[in-house]
């Protein structure tokens, strides 16, 4: 059992370690990398990404392949997945949650540039999760 323990700590202390090597961070917190195209459900999600006011949940500034958010109304955002190429970029905002970031971006492409945006989900504070605009 104990080794277990201590073979779990050094593969997730290895997993991060390597991650953090080839994702950039972002103002707040450093991106974790993934494959595939997780749900948003129970999240707010955002297709395409362009700038502007969204949902009346967040405001985003997209310059070129990355871009920033400021919430609207105060809403705490808990977390954000990016997805670009065939991958995606989760950030985890530790609690309460923020009302903004910069420098978000989807995964690093084989060529050293990021993916494309293709679609953005905010998942947020205990208020209750935002409900995509009808």
């Amino acid at each position: 059992m104990r080794f277990a323990k201590i073979l779990l700590g050094v593969v997730f202390i290895a997993t991060f370690s390597l991650l953090g090597s080839v994702t950039a961070s972002a103002t707040h917190v450093a991106p974790v990398t993934g494959t595939g195209n997780p749900s948003c459900a129970g999240g707010f999600k955002i297709e395409p990404v362009t700038s502007g006011a969204k949902g009346g949940i967040v405001t985003l500034t997209v310059t070129g392949s990355t871009f920033s958010f400021t919430t609207i109304d105060g809403f705490l955002v808990t977390s954000v997945i990016v997805k670009g190429g065939p991958g995606f970029n989760l950030y985890t905002y530790p609690a309460p949650g923020v009302t903004s970031d910069t420098g978000l971006h989807s995964p690093v492409n084989p060529n050293g540039g990021f993916a494309g945006l293709s679609h953005l989900c905010f998942f947020g504070d205990e208020k209750g999760e935002p409900e995509p605009p009808k």
